[in-house]
């Protein structure tokens, strides 16, 4: 049987963080209930059609899954597995927020068959957790990762931001090192974006704020990636670190450009040769019949420049023997001089038949030379 992944969005927070690009809702409480039918509802429109598909990795995001009532989050699953195949190692995560997550919900979670959490740590510092909207505080976390451990949670993710105001390499290495005794098995190392739709934007334009420049967000990350290192967590993606045998599956089959299916408000998905999303209304999405929108046809050409540019944001790389049998062509002929110059410049390497970057600092740079 085929595999693929789900994704099932959740848009509704606490509060709106102020770098937040993300869709979603706030004071959206009324509309927990509503909206978890509707998604149950989404899903089974699939249900005849991946009748010869196993499911791999189930994903809730946000949003903040974790406002919801357990109920509602136990309900979506069960529907799920009650219309659905799923692999014998399907991996099923949850993102938290310190803030909105309980005993109650760990065990909860835990019964429905969720076995990996991922919380939305984003620093340790209290001031910055003020700062950047955070309704958590260290402690919360702490709580939560007990909780979760309690329950009987072994791969546990963490998030944290890299390129916060006035953030030294000392904090960073402090956060890791909190984060590693805290026994987390996986953690995501973000670059801080700053987004047009976002308040963030607005302060750093107006000079409210300053944040580190890209020499200093530079030497950040290669603290976090040493750090992180030391503590024995493994790169395998730019922004993603893990303990041997817990990395995330359901981000590696995006890597390979797996198929997905994302379920609810502004979802994404990427099926039968065609990427699309869902209304980013949630009264539409509510109150309207399911539709696709934005439909992109994959395209040779597309396929090619998407499978290069997800590779290389891997430690693994590119395999350019696979590449050139499902492209029916010669990587190393095709971009014979950008390969030359870019190993004359020490940033690529090609090694036992994998095509991988040696800076992730530049990894843009290097991805849009083999765009065609």
């Amino acid at each position: 049987m085929k595999e693929l992944s789900f994704y099932i969005h959740i848009p509704f927070c606490v509060s709106k963080c102020i770098y937040c690009g993300f869709v979603s809702f706030i004071n959206k409480q009324n509309c927990f209930e509503f909206y978890t039918k509707r998604l149950q509802e989404e899903i089974l429109t699939y249900k005849q059609i991946l009748k010869d598909y196993k499911l791999k990795s189930i994903f809730f995001g946000g949003g903040t899954p974790s406002i919801l009532p357990s109920e509602c989050i136990c309900q979506i699953l069960s529907t799920i597995k009650q219309n659905f195949n799923l692999t014998k190692t399907c991996e099923i995560t949850l993102e938290a927020n310190p803030e909105s997550f309980d005993e109650q919900k760990a065990f909860a979670y835990k019964n429905a068959g969720i076995n990996r959490l991922s919380f939305g740590l984003q620093s340790c510092n209290n001031k910055v957790l003020k700062f950047l909207g955070r309704p958590h505080t260290k402690k919360d976390f702490e709580n939560a990762i007990l909780w979760a451990k309690n329950a009987g949670f072994k791969n546990i993710n963490a998030d944290i931001l890299i390129g916060t105001p006035n953030q030294t390499t000392q904090n960073l290495k402090n956060a890791i090192n909190f984060l590693a005794n805290q026994g987390v098995c996986h953690i995501s190392a973000y670059g801080l974006m700053v987004e047009e739709s976002t308040q963030l934007f607005k302060m750093v334009n107006s000079k409210q704020v300053v944040l580190p420049n890209e020499d200093q967000s530079v030497k950040l990350y290669e603290t976090a990636v040493q750090e992180l290192k030391k503590h024995g967590y493994n790169r395998y993606e730019i922004s993603n670190f893990a303990i041997k045998g817990f990395e995330c599956k359901h981000n590696q089959n995006y890597w390979a450009r797996g198929e997905f299916l994302g379920f609810g408000v502004a979802a994404y998905s990427f099926f039968g040769g065609e990427h699309y999303e869902n209304t980013k209304s949630l009264d539409d999405y509510l109150n309207l019949p399911f539709q696709k929108q934005n439909v992109e046809k994959e395209t040779p050409l597309t396929a090619q420049n998407e499978t290069i540019m997800l590779a290389l944001r891997t430690e693994n790389g590119l395999n350019l023997k696979d590449f050139n049998k499902k492209f029916n062509t010669d990587f190393e002929k095709q971009f014979e001089k950008e390969l030359k110059e870019l190993q004359q410049s020490g940033l690529i390497s090609i090694q036992n038949g994998y095509l991988k970057i040696t800076n992730f600092q530049v990894s843009n740079y290097i991805i849009e030379k083999f765009f065609v």
